[in-house]
């Protein structure tokens, strides 16, 4: 199974832990970045031991979709994730470390393997270059997503 271990990173203006909480809240992931929806298996919070059902979009005809079990939350610095199945298989981890009062570098590395003839064929053309062009994407929503959630505390 081709597979590949990367990691994407941006300092983004805001602390640490609404980066974190932001990231957590899985199932609203869409709101700020459309091409992906998260639900929770058996539906409930996300909590260490929960299955998650992540479904990505990047284009109009492409769709991945995959599992991950969250392994390990420790707020507001990391979180650890593993690719059960679907078209993934690996683990993964969000790591927000602040690096001034309301600055904080967000990385998220994965170490992934294609467990799908579909994913094995985009793993070929695109491989870790494509992952990582989603995660800046995610990144760069997610800086948007709190700036305007930093802005908003803000004004009240």
């Amino acid at each position: 199974m081709p597979g590949f271990e990367t990691i994407d990173s941006m300092e983004i203006d805001a602390p640490a832990q609404l980066l974190f909480d932001t990231i957590l809240d899985y199932t609203r992931m869409h709101e700020w970045y459309p091409k992906y929806r998260v639900e929770v298996v058996g539906g409930g919070e996300v909590k260490e031991g929960v299955t998650l059902q992540h479904t990505l979009r990047p284009a109009p005809m492409v769709k991945s979709s995959f599992t991950r079990v969250i392994d390990s939350i420790d707020s507001p610095r990391k979180l650890e994730e593993r690719y059960t199945g679907g078209d993934l298989v690996g683990r993964g981890r969000w790591e927000f470390e602040p690096i001034a009062e309301r600055r904080t570098k967000v990385s998220f590395w994965c170490d992934v393997r294609s467990n799908s003839m579909m994913m094995h064929i985009g793993f070929w053309f695109g491989g870790e270059k494509g992952h990582n062009g989603i995660y800046q994407e995610i990144l760069t929503a997610l800086q948007e997503k709190t700036r305007s959630t930093a802005g908003a505390s803000a004004a009240k």
